[in-house]
């Protein structure tokens, strides 16, 4: 393949490479080349600039076999071009058709999973440093126009990112393909035409062959610039907002063993744009990925949060669920939350100890002369119920209740199991998980929001009784 002079548009691509530093010397970079013309001329291009920018090029293909022989013939071609240009040549192949039945997904879909997945085994075994495909200007508004017709809000609107995992890169995304197709014929390259972007079966290919043209006929002419801008502009506002949501949420959010919480409070308090992405982020960090998650996902998250009871639950997609735990939403997969409240620490009086798994500290505290009208944030504790500390007969201990524990709580005639408390209570089901309850030697003293042991309460003339009293997490570090 001759290298012919150095175009306008090849200079204009130069500079803005230039510009953006992804490319740099001694690096291998792998051109993802299907065969089609947008593909073909990146490869040009590349092998024009490798050489003086300095990085080592390498020609990568993945032979999606969804055309037969034509797909083996896309294959042998751009192996050719590797040839001429003396540059390695590296194939990757499956049976997408197949994969994309067994999984029940597009083939879209699926071939693009299968691509990328490609691309980055061929990074993480050293092969390659870095992988450019030829998305084009065009390529770009298709995208948004397609996340528009389908609801995507801001972060959608970013359509195809320059740069993913600063692995990938797009260094044609400035160009439209009409610029492209002219550099093609002023060049004399061949390349090959895939059928199946002409088939009108798949949405993307009706907006490109329909939709764009038409609006652009209709309407503007420059659609495709203006939509171009539109992503780039989306991403710029959604990375700032992304890390302000990050910060503002990082004094509060808390991970335990895959799972994500945050107290309801603030997040109810950050403004919509933020609170949205600080769930996002929740997600994505407990799920690996944000796949399958929808706006309507979001907004129905943030609704459960407000409104649910504890003990609610939420699913997600992926097996994953959000549970309102008291005064914290948790976000993490089906059966972890529930598995996180089983606690028991010991604890001293006074003192005070921190139950993550509720995300709650309790303190305890002994007062001698406890005024009617000062003011205490105590849970379901009065003066006249509280515990006198001097009768409690052994060490303290605050732990969750478990199925079989009893209590004899004042104002009764007789134990009772606590299930049963709770049932006359109509506490639900799933609230009861990791309820706490305050053991002292083998008999239980005090369940949260009940009154204490019948036989520790502290009589009336008393002044010494023990307090328990209840803090959110989040509200001890606003003390801090």
């Amino acid at each position: 393949m001759a290298m012919p002079r150095q175009s306008d548009l090849y200079l204009r691509w130069v500079r803005e490479m230039r510009q953006a530093g992804w490319f740099r010397a001694g690096e291998r970079v792998g051109a993802a080349v299907s065969g089609g013309p947008d593909s073909c001329l990146l490869l040009v291009f590349l092998a024009q600039y490798a050489r003086q920018a300095g990085f080592n090029l390498a020609v990568v293909h993945f032979n999606h076999q969804l055309r037969g022989r034509e797909s083996d013939d896309d294959e042998r071609f751009v192996g050719e071009r590797a040839r001429e240009l003396g540059k390695e040549f590296i194939t990757g192949r499956a049976d997408t058709a197949r994969l994309a039945r067994a999984g029940h997904r597009s083939l879209e879909e699926t071939a693009r999973e299968l691509r990328y997945r490609f691309f980055f085994r061929l990074i993480a075994e050293g092969k390659l440093d870095k992988v450019a495909t030829a998305h084009t200007a065009n390529d770009q508004a298709e995208t948004v126009l397609l996340r528009l017709l389908r609801g995507s809000g801001t972060r959608g609107l970013g359509g195809i990112h320059p740069l993913l995992d600063g692995k990938i890169v797009r260094p044609f995304l400035s160009l439209t393909r009409g610029e492209i197709n002219a550099e093609l014929v002023s060049r004399n390259l061949a390349f090959r035409v895939d059928a199946t972007n002409q088939d009108l079966k798949f949405v993307r290919n009706r907006i490109r062959a329909s939709l764009l043209p038409w609006l652009e006929r209709e309407f503007n002419p420059n659609l495709v610039s203006l939509l171009k801008q539109l992503a780039d502009q989306a991403r710029d506002e959604e990375a700032f907002l992304e890390e302000a949501a990050s910060d503002r949420a990082r004094p509060w959010r808390v991970a335990e063993g895959g799972v994500e919480k945050i107290p309801v409070r603030r997040l109810l308090e950050f403004p919509p744009a933020i609170g949205r992405r600080v769930l996002r982020q929740m997600i994505a960090s407990a799920r690996g990925h944000l796949r399958g998650i929808t706006h309507a996902h979001i907004d129905s998250l943030k609704s459960f949060a407000a409104q649910a009871q504890s003990g609610r639950r939420l699913e997600l997609p992926g097996g994953f669920e959000a549970r309102r735990e008291f005064d914290w939403l948790a976000i993490g997969p089906v059966g972890a939350i529930t598995r996180g409240t089983s606690f028991c620490y010991e604890v001293r009086v006074p003192g005070r100890v921190r139950v993550p798994e509720l995300g709650l500290e309790f303190r305890l505290e002994v007062s001698e002369n406890l005024e009617a009208n000062e003011t205490r944030t105590a849970y379901n504790i009065s003066e006249e119920l509280a515990l006198d500390p001097d009768t409690l007969p052994g060490t303290l201990v605050l732990r969750n209740w478990r199925p079989g524990d009893r209590f004899w709580p004042s104002g009764r005639s007789r134990p009772l199991k606590v299930q049963d408390l709770f049932r006359e209570s109509k506490i639900p089901l799933p609230a009861r998980q990791g309820w706490p309850v305050l053991q002292s030697g083998k008999q239980i003293v005090w369940v949260r929001g009940f009154p204490p042991g019948r036989w520790l309460a502290a009589p009336r003339p008393t002044r010494r009784r023990l307090l328990i009293f209840e803090t959110p997490l989040w509200k001890c570090r606003d003390c801090q």
